[in-house]
């Protein structure tokens, strides 16, 4: 299994509201995808998401940074990295 947590800083000047409306949506389409077993999205707070995620293996993760919902939100500009840890 892989781990992945992931510090998101908002950089959109949206609502939170509605960025967490499309982190919410992308939750629920990336937990109907094969490999995964678990994905979460929490705002931590009004400039930050957390997003925890448990994966079969790293190609289900690369697969999903390929699917059109991770594409879209991804595209929306809404947050960037601030850190990422993975771990098996």
């Amino acid at each position: 299994m892989l781990y992945v947590t992931a510090c998101l800083n908002i950089i959109s000047t949206e609502n939170v509201d509605y960025i967490m409306k499309e982190f919410k949506d992308l939750e629920n389409e990336t937990l109907k995808e094969k490999g995964c077993i678990y994905f979460h999205v929490h705002l931590l707070d009004q400039e930050k998401i957390m997003l925890w995620e448990i994966w079969e293996d790293e190609n289900a993760l690369n697969n999903h940074h390929q699917m059109p919902h991770t594409v879209s939100c991804a595209n929306k500009k809404l947050t960037e990295v601030n850190w990422l840890l993975k771990n098996q």
